[in-house]
């Protein structure tokens, strides 16, 4: 590679950064923008006990202010390919797609299923964000925040795999995501990321993964699941337009907070350009004082 093309790489690997850091920093302050200077999509609430949205929300109207420009563009002629063998899912793999703020419906668009548990406690998140006062979460503290919130954000993660397990590690956090092929080498329940165990069926990789040691968020605005929740995701490795890509299928199962199952579709490109991680410090990506972003509030614990 010529130093021309590094020299490009880094630019817009660092024009990259500046830009999550903004969108972050951004998706806690939305709500506290004047009325009416976001279209409602970015909102993702009717208003405090208005009920909660049946739509999805993205974050097209955050990445408009910010220059529009998460996407890095095609790979520098001669980045390498990932594995042919379908079953090999090694390397690195990126987000590029809009930060999905709220889920109101599943991959149907049918609205999510709730239980008066989980309306109760997600209306509550939602009408938290939508009146400028959104919740403390375990993103603030820097407690890991589980599977689907560190899927989900635009950094990238990287796989490393053997014969039995899979080692999923993520930039944001420095999280780790350990899927067990052999159910008894699985790591043990009662962790943040819960307790993750795969098989093959063909040539996808289906994951359930239980036991969470707490509810999680499963995006920045508040849909919700319970510690109790199972999480199952269909993976399989695809070319689409001749992009690699990481193509996951989520199936969350919540009597809890939901009346039935319900499921999402999410991709993550192949971006070998990025396998070197940059240092992520939790606190300071707050930007807030001490760590702990002041506008954000104690959650009830009923």
């Amino acid at each position: 590679m010529d130093q021309q093309t590094t020299r490009s790489m880094i630019a817009r690997c660092a024009a990259l950064a500046l830009l999550v850091c903004s969108a972050v920093a951004l998706a806690q302050r939305l709500p506290q923008l004047p009325p009416g200077s976001l279209p409602p999509e970015a909102t993702a609430s009717p208003g405090a006990g208005g009920g909660l949205p049946k739509e999805n929300a993205d974050d097209s109207a955050m990445r408009a202010r910010i220059g529009n420009i998460y996407k890095l563009g095609p790979l520098p002629p001669g980045a390498p390919e990932p594995s042919p063998d379908p079953h090999n899912f090694e390397g690195t793999w990126f987000h590029e797609d809009s930060l999905v703020l709220y889920m109101g419906s599943d991959m149907y668009g049918v609205a999510l299923p709730y239980t008066a548990e989980g309306r109760k406690v997600t209306q509550r998140r939602v009408d938290s964000s939508h009146n400028g006062k959104p919740f403390l979460n375990a993103s603030a503290i820097c407690i890991p925040p589980g599977q689907l919130w560190q899927f989900d954000l635009n950094m990238p993660f990287q796989v490393f795999q053997t014969k039995d397990r899979l080692e999923l590690m993520f930039e944001e956090y420095h999280g780790l995501m350990t899927i067990a092929l052999d159910p008894a080498k699985a790591t043990p329940s009662g962790s943040y990321m819960g307790r993750s165990v795969g098989h093959w069926e063909g040539d996808t990789l289906v994951v359930e993964t239980s036991g969470f040691k707490e509810g999680v968020w499963l995006t920045t605005r508040g849909t919700s699941a319970s510690k109790d929740a199972k999480i199952t995701q269909r993976i399989r490795k695809v070319k689409t337009g001749g992009n690699w890509y990481l193509e996951m299928t989520y199936t969350l199962d919540d009597p809890t907070y939901y009346t039935q199952p319900w499921s999402f579709v999410r991709r993550y490109a192949w971006h070998p350009d990025m396998t070197l991680f940059k240092d992520y410090n939790c606190e300071l990506s707050t930007g807030a004082p001490g760590g702990v972003d002041p506008s954000l509030v104690p959650e009830p614990g009923d």
